[in-house]
């Protein structure tokens, strides 16, 4: 019998805890192993794909960002690609929370997101909703974006006055109406936030053009969602079609994007035009390649160069510290890092959904996530990981 105070038990009781400790290193290590880069799988979604060495990506600092995300240092970012000299190059996915508004920090199931997962894109719906107002234009069905809103809208003639008759379409397109508009100085819990008081209305139109005019059109910035629905409506009535049937025929089959859907309103049963288009995110980057290469997409000119320069070029300055501009629902920005500084233009939504688009670098980066109440890492991301793998 060995007795607790004979120092063979006190050895055998240090040796049993050290072995234990090891098992549970290796069990910690086993579980945790550091990612290794792979080229993305070729599927039959129109994406060619490379190495990130064929076009002058260092994998290692994107080695170390999707350890930092598996390990939690940056939360709910749920997937990163990028597209770079017409390859896809890089794509990780990663578990997080689903979007439902009712939820804690508006999170709903918590899912493992892969490259087939559709996601809730935001406010970066606002940027296909400027598309196919470009692509209407194109066509001749719009005359062209000095034409006034109203004329698309007689059965509320009687609420026109001597600043809303000169509000034009691409008054919307550049959030500067001067609509008195509430979306970012209230809580969208709130019930008198205009977002949501306009998405609960019956006739959410009506709502929007009864507000007052508080400055002169084109002169001030105000972020209106509204706006970007009343636009929608406007394809609507000019094209003859629904934005989902529009939207499907002329911009969404001709990328070969067949996995999405657009959201309906309710009780008023329009589209939404100014969020939630439920997409992946390679087809989120085949929206941004789209506009990198001038509306090309393999040899069809899906849209027009004139209104792929127009939509980027610097309209209006927002009151942010995160762009410098705004361009026709596309928000204009840089990017700082130890290479350089970085002009690029964005499409961007609610908790970290951004198509971003560098020109320079001949370059998309498509972000999704879920950082509804919290700042999204993407801004640091780009600046310490993805724009330094840059040779």
């Amino acid at each position: 019998m060995i007795f607790k105070n004979n120092p063979l038990y006190i050895l055998l009781i240090v040796l049993s805890c050290f072995l234990a400790a090891c098992e549970d290193d290796k069990s910690i290590n086993s579980s945790d192993e550091s990612y290794v880069y792979t080229v993305p799988e070729k599927t039959d979604d129109g994406w060619e794909t490379a190495a990130l060495n064929s076009v002058g990506m260092n994998a290692s600092p994107l080695e170390i960002l999707v350890d930092r995300i598996r390990n939690n240092s940056y939360t709910e970012v749920h997937s990163v690609v990028i597209v770079k000299n017409d390859k896809l190059v890089f794509e990780a996915y990663f578990p997080g929370h689903d979007f439902y508004y009712s939820g804690e920090n508006f999170h709903g199931d918590y899912i493992d997101f892969d490259r087939d997962t559709r996601h809730d894109t935001h406010s970066a719906t606002k940027s296909f909703t400027s598309a196919l107002v470009g692509i209407a234009i194109d066509k001749g069905l719009i005359p062209n974006v000095e034409d006034r809103i109203f004329n698309y809208f007689p059965e509320h003639s009687s609420l026109i006055d001597s600043q809303k008759e000169k509000i034009t379409i691409e008054h919307m397109l550049t959030m500067s109406s001067g609509f008195k508009w509430n979306e970012w100085d209230v809580s969208i819990s709130q019930n008198n936030h205009d977002i949501v008081r306009f998405n609960r209305s019956s006739d959410p139109i009506a709502y929007l053009l009864s507000k007052p005019v508080i400055t002169e059109p084109g002169q001030a910035y105000y972020y209106n969602g509204g706006g970007v629905d009343l636009l929608g409506q406007i394809v609507r009535r000019a094209t003859g079609m629904n934005v989902k049937s529009f939207s499907d025929i002329n911009l969404f089959s001709l990328l070969g994007i067949t996995n999405y859907n657009w959201q309906t309103l309710y009780p008023s049963r329009i589209t939404c035009c100014h969020g939630d288009i439920y997409i992946t995110p390679r087809d989120m980057a085949k929206f941004g390649y789209l506009y990198l290469k001038k509306g090309d997409w393999n040899g069809t000119q899906i849209i027009s160069k004139e209104w792929i320069n127009n939509s980027i070029q610097n309209f209006i300055t927002p009151p942010v510290n995160w762009a410098y501009g705004y361009g026709y629902l596309w928000w204009l920005k840089r990017y700082t890092s130890l290479n350089g500084i970085y002009n690029a233009f964005n499409a961007e939504g609610w908790g970290g959904q951004q198509i971003i688009v560098i020109p320079s670098e001949n370059m998309v980066v498509v972000f999704t996530g879920a950082n509804y109440v919290d700042n999204p890492p993407n801004d640091e991301i780009m600046s310490n990981y993805i724009l330094p793998a840059l040779d």
